[in-house]
């Protein structure tokens, strides 16, 4: 009597994805240039904690070219798509409590000063896919106020002229600093905006 011999199905391969310095590499010769990495990674955590769920074919496009959004997987602009859900998917688990908690990637200067305004402009940016939902929760002080540890370095929002004449010498020290509460921030708004979604976040 002769046995059958079952082979297991095998495992989907694992998406490639790109380190950080490539991917800043790649968005740094398009043609005309794209969002860099920090803005990238704003407008990523904005769609995390954001009160409305947009799904990725939406937000997709207004980041990265439409060439990246319909790519096969093993190009590399699928590559680079793949990348980009995969800290999309880790922001999601650091926030939501994972081991690891969430570090933002924020520019440098060559001295090693931390640069919030990319980041900041990728924040609005994904806020303003659904900005009516955020408007609420923007005007409640104990969420508002937090924010604008994130926006008042955004320059889409208000010119650079303008938010620099409105920004005295003891708020430009305290906003210099403003990047080391982000993830506080960032875990708050999780709570009470992501939260809020009659959706189950992941």
């Amino acid at each position: 009597m002769s046995s059958s011999r079952f082979k297991r199905p095998a495992k989907p391969a694992k998406a490639r994805i790109l380190t950080r310095e490539k991917l800043e590499e790649w968005l740094a010769n398009l043609d005309p240039q794209a969002a860099n990495v920090s803005m990238i990674d704003g407008y990523l955590a904005a769609l995390v904690v954001s009160p409305q769920f947009i799904p990725p074919e939406e937000w997709l496009l207004p980041i990265l070219s439409r060439e990246v959004a319909n790519a096969s997987d093993d190009s590399i602009e699928g590559i680079v798509r793949s990348t980009i859900f995969q800290r999309y998917s880790q922001i999601g688990a650091t926030l939501s409590g994972g081991p690891k908690r969430y570090a933002p990637i924020f520019m440098r200067t060559d001295d090693e000063e931390v640069l919030l305004q990319d980041f900041a402009n990728g924040f609005y940016l994904g806020m303003r896919l659904s900005i009516d939902d955020w408007k609420p929760f923007m005007s409640d002080r104990e969420i508002g106020m937090p924010m604008m540890a994130i926006l008042v370095h955004c320059t889409t929002m208000i010119s650079e002229d303008k938010r620099t004449a409105a920004i005295d010498e003891q708020a430009a020290e305290i906003l210099a600093e403003s990047w080391r509460v982000v993830p506080e921030v960032l875990e708050m708004l999780h709570v009470n905006l992501a939260g809020s979604r009659n959706i189950e976040i992941r």
